[in-house]
């Protein structure tokens, strides 16, 4: 077929960003599945490392998911560390994909781009499954997610189960630093999610009335004080036969460094961190949220466990699935999987006006998934806004995945390449999965290594009108030149022009002309905090003694902004060195 015009990759396909460590996974998802051959053919390794340019400064890997006519691509070293050590301004990768559509292909002259064409989704009608079916609905996504969609699942969800996912990989270190800060006499910090009865509270009566359990990892680092917290407001509440399950045994800090094992980034012995380690925690499968309902829990509040086994253990509980079963097992891991992102799967993250529009996005409905033993069906709170297609599941399905055929977890590898969708109904999809999706669980499991690796800070000055961008260089100069007179010494320093390329840093285009404003951030990293304080006794002074038109940062209150860096590193740990335990209150 001649190919004649060159057009950007958005025209053709949609793309979603993430991270694990100091890699990001980007996906590039075909709109027409007719058009896979063009991605298949064009966007290669090296058309992306081009579009990629210095900040991609590892290698590239690429993966063909043809079943949803999709790539996805694994960016190795493109983070700058990864989220915990960055000093770039986006630390989480999220905002890569956008860069990736800048991309250009080529396609046939008479090519109808995306934004010229219908977007729905063709509907097809399959026979209704008939059985048992268990109802779970996704509340959170993160600690800091909406509070509204509890509150509405439980009302209008019809569900058995209602699940909360409260962690990043961050999570349980920074809990770890704030419960050590607390012992050298630092306030007083919970070891469970802060927001734990915020979010529980208002539902709990509700959920025992209408037979609704509870899966929550928001037991963090404390399950049984998050447990003990949660009876007493039962018993406050007038539930005093309310079961709360913990589940602990992820943590490994105060033995990870005796346990012979290797960083899996650099082939170091994890005992050389030494006393630098401020957390250990492993993932822990579903084991341990099956005993806790076998047990009879109303509510389980788990420490960190794979964010897929919320959903996996209820599944696997209900159905009756042997823990040995690899297909049954992956099976819970795709849903778990679509799930455990929240509104990520009804039109979060994916609105992009005249591309990918998305009604209602202040309203976004929380996704339910209905299965059965032979079938699962995915929906949103009735009457909420938002949009559930499979262009909203294949994002999600991707999403900070690496090897689409190789998905690792605790209980199972899972083939995301067998999954497919067929849309429903209006903001219902089915979920098929095909043969052999499944395979024998890992004998090791991934745990999170947090270790101290000094301090960073940052500041802002502002630059508006004719030679901002001037303006902001020369106060580069400046304070480099100023750094060099007080002895700085930095681990590492950045310079950011915020409006030009605080986003894709190196690898943004040149800009056709002079930006109106400019804000330039100066960034940080040393070893001694008093060495990060030096930054801002050089950016307050500028306010008299910098160049013309210099503004400041508006969160400019007095106090320090110096803050710990806690680099993340993983290892494998053998499964038989963990031991997962339940107890019930």
């Amino acid at each position: 077929m001649e190919m004649n015009k060159t057009v950007p990759l958005r025209e053709v396909a949609h793309s979603r960003s993430g991270e694990k460590g100091n890699s990001s996974m980007v996906s590039v998802i075909a709109y027409d599945a007719k058009d896979y051959d063009i991605l298949r053919d064009q966007i290669t390794v090296e058309a992306v490392r081009k579009v990629y340019g210095s900040i991609a400064r590892g290698p590239i890997h690429r993966y063909e998911v043809p079943s949803i006519g999709a790539l996805n691509f694994v960016m190795e070293e493109v983070l700058e560390g990864g989220r915990s050590r960055t000093l770039a301004f986006e630390e989480s990768g999220k905002a890569l994909s956008s860069l990736m559509l800048t991309l250009p292909v080529e396609v046939p002259s008479g090519y109808v781009g995306r934004r010229d064409r219908d977007q729905s989704h063709p509907i097809e009608t399959l026979a209704q499954p008939s059985g048992r079916s268990i109802r779970l609905g996704s509340a959170t996504a993160w600690s800091r997610d909406r509070f509204s969609a509890a509150r509405d699942l439980v009302d209008r969800g019809d569900l058995d189960y209602i699940c909360f996912e409260s962690m990043s990989e961050v999570t349980m270190s920074a809990a770890q630093v704030a419960k050590q800060d607390t012992g050298r006499g630092g306030a007083a910090a919970m070891a469970y999610d802060p927001y734990l009865v915020d979010r529980l509270g208002p539902i709990l009566k509700d959920c025992k009335e209408k037979g609704i359990r509870i899966i929550s990892n928001q037991g963090w680092l404390d399950p049984v004080g998050a447990a003990r917290r949660i009876k007493a407001l039962a018993d406050s509440l007038g539930l005093p036969g309310l079961k709360v399950a913990a589940v602990t045994g992820a943590d490994l800090t105060d033995r990870i460094a005796d346990m012979g094992l290797k960083f899996l980034e650099t082939g170091k012995p994890v005992a050389d961190a030494g006393a630098s380690i401020v957390s250990a925690e492993v993932y822990l499968g579903c084991e341990g949220i099956v005993q806790a309902l076998r047990d009879g829990a109303d509510v389980v509040l788990t420490t960190r466990v794979a964010d897929a086994c919320l959903y996996l253990g209820p599944l696997a509980f209900e159905f009756g699935w042997p823990l040995g079963n690899h297909e049954k097992m992956a099976r819970g891991m795709v849903i778990g999987h679509l799930m455990e992102c929240s509104a990520q799967l009804t039109g979060g993250y994916f609105a992009d006006p005249g591309y990918k529009d998305v009604p209602g996005l202040e309203n976004l409905g929380s996704p339910i998934a209905e299965v059965w033993d032979d079938h699962i069906r995915l929906s949103k709170v009735p009457g909420s806004g938002g949009l559930l297609t499979p262009a909203t599941c294949k994002e999600q399905l991707l999403y900070e995945v690496g090897d689409p055929a190789r998905y690792l977890a605790p209980d199972c590898v899972t083939n995301l390449g067998a999954v497919t969708f067929t849309q429903t109904a209006r903001d219902e999809v089915a979920v098929h999965i095909g043969q052999l999706a499944g395979q024998k669980r890992p004998d090791t499991l991934k745990a999170l290594v947090g270790i101290r690796e000094g301090y960073m800070t940052e500041e802002m000055v502002i630059f508006a009108g004719p030679s901002s961008l001037q303006r902001a260089k020369m106060t580069q100069d400046l304070l480099s030149k100023r750094f060099e007179a007080v002895n700085l010494k930095a681990q590492e320093l950045r310079f950011d022009y915020l409006g030009l390329n605080g986003v894709h840093r190196e690898a943004t285009p040149p800009p056709g002309q002079d930006p109106y404003e400019v804000i330039l951030r100066v960034a940080l990293k040393t070893q001694d905090p008093h060495e990060a304080e030096k930054l801002r006794k050089e950016i307050d002074p500028l306010a008299v003694n910098g160049v013309a038109g210099t503004g400041k940062w508006a969160t400019s209150a007095p106090g320090s902004r110096v803050r710990s860096v806690i680099g993340l590193s993983s290892c494998l740990v053998p499964r038989d060195c963990i031991e997962t335990q339940v107890s019930i209150l």
